[in-house]
């Protein structure tokens, strides 16, 4: 009987035999034909795990990092701790924040993390940079990107100090625009009403204008001075001056007539109303806004004597043979504008589009005030009536500024302003491309806006690479 061992060797005989023939065409050949092949297999894996168990050990007892990260200028941070540095003059320099290590490292400085194993027997200088620099930089695709709006918020009733406050917002958030025929009506603390028409701000010189307007009884909005101070100054809403009020003038249709009358001139064939001011050299014409004024001012009721101070109806014949003069160019409204209905939940805000010929007069907008969840306080000092209370700003974006000059002047100082709210000083135009910011272009931004946004300390290479301990050592002196 044969045994389980004989078949099996004789089953591997007959492969083997098979395998021979295919191979080399000898079926009873002395020698295996992969015998050489599995030796040298088996061998070189045997090998190659001596090695690799060698290298090890070396590397156990003597570890060596990675040394290609050592050119001047290079960031170098420590995968590990997380600690940042700047590698000059062959040392390795701590830096306070993100900031200073790219003006200290250069245009030519690149990032790299690595291990702590890397740093090992790198000499380690004093720490340098900028106290207060921002750590965050946006990208050059992340600056520029959102509107200015300035948003007045009324004092919040239940709070323990009711006062109003201002928010600065660097978003998309879209907003309701004001039609061009309404305004609003704020007042500051010191009691000043202001009318704010087509994004300008017209003082009310008193409450007889405010009457002979028709605000006496509307609602006025109280803002913080910093909100008012970002809109343009147009001219006061008052009276005009007239010479000689109340004395003898030009007979206006056949009749006699005093200085300082208000005439309403209606036109039944085009249905139009036009007003006119009578003045010792002849009749000039003015809007409807003015002729309230006129109306309502004191100094007018001398030339209505005994009798109500009104505009005197006449025709379009009343104006033959009478010298007419060029309306005056104030920039008014021409009629009293209806207010915006600020609602329920509604901040009354303006919008700056920094793209446009004259980004200095802004656009009114009503925003809601739930889109004010995510604002925060600037990081800066806060200044109040002159400073943001609040800030609006999506992380990782920012802005790329200069201070917009006045016409025919040179461009202002440039400024980088961070998702924290701060706006940071350049020391030069070379700064910008050392953040990173080389491929972004600033805008231009009025001054009183910029002035929303408290100042950090200036980014200066120079200051970037300043030591601290010689800083301290200035201080304590």
């Amino acid at each position: 009987m044969q045994s389980r061992r004989d078949q099996v060797q004789a089953y591997f005989f007959v492969v083997g035999r098979l395998v021979a023939g295919l191979a080399q065409g000898k079926p009873d050949v002395l020698e295996h034909p992969n015998r050489r092949f599995n030796n040298g297999t088996v061998f070189g894996v045997l090998l190659a795990c001596v090695i690799m168990a060698i290298f090890g050990i070396i590397g156990l007892f003597s570890p060596r990092g990675n040394n290609s990260w050592r050119t001047d200028g290079a960031i170098v941070l420590a995968k590990e701790t997380g600690a940042r540095y700047v590698y000059l003059g062959g040392e390795l320099r701590p830096v306070l924040n993100m900031a200073s290590a790219m003006l200290a490292a250069g245009q030519s400085g690149s990032m790299t993390t690595v291990s702590q194993n890397s740093l090992t027997g790198v000499a380690v200088g004093a720490p340098i940079g900028i106290p207060g620099a921002p750590d965050g930089i946006p990208t050059a695709d992340r600056v520029n990107k959102a509107q200015w709006t300035v948003c007045a918020r009324p004092p919040d009733r239940q709070a323990v100090v009711s006062a109003p406050t201002v928010t600065l917002r660097l978003d998309q958030e879209p907003g309701q625009s004001v039609p061009d025929g309404q305004a609003f009506l704020v007042s500051t603390p010191d009691g000043v009403v202001q009318l704010v028409w087509r994004g300008v701000r017209h003082r009310i010189a008193d409450a007889a204008t405010l009457e002979a307007l028709g605000y006496s009884q509307e609602q006025v909005l109280p803002v913080s001075p910093a909100w008012l101070n970002v809109i343009p100054s147009g001219v006061d809403l008052k009276a005009p001056v007239i010479d000689r009020v109340g004395t003898l003038g030009q007979a206006v249709g056949g009749r006699p007539s005093r200085i300082g009358q208000v005439f309403q001139v209606r036109n039944p064939a085009i249905s139009s109303e036009e007003y006119y001011v009578l003045r010792a050299d002849g009749l000039m014409p003015i809007s409807r806004t003015i002729a309230a004024m006129l109306l309502a001012s004191p100094e007018t009721r001398n030339a209505y004597p005994n009798t109500r101070v009104v505009p005197i109806i006449t025709g379009p014949d009343a104006l033959a043979g009478l010298k007419l003069l060029s309306p005056a160019q104030d920039d008014l409204p021409p009629q009293p504008p209806a207010l915006a209905d600020l609602g329920v939940g509604m901040s009354a805000c303006a919008r700056f589009d920094l793209a446009a010929d004259d980004g200095r007069v802004p656009r009114l907008v009503l925003v809601p005030i739930t889109a004010d969840k995510g604002a925060v306080a600037p990081a800066g000092k806060h200044v109040v009536g002159s400073t943001a209370d609040r800030v609006v700003i999506p992380a990782g974006t920012g802005a790329l500024v200069r201070t917009m000059p006045a016409p025919g002047a040179l461009p202002g100082t440039g400024f980088l302003v961070t998702d924290v709210g701060v706006r940071y000083p350049l020391s030069d135009e070379s700064v910008a491309a050392s953040l990173n910011l080389g491929g972004a272009h600033s805008v231009a931004v009025p001054s009183a806006l910029l002035a929303l946004l408290p100042v950090g300390p200036a980014l200066d290479p120079q200051r970037a690479v300043t030591s601290q301990v010689t800083e301290l050592a200035k201080t304590g002196s």
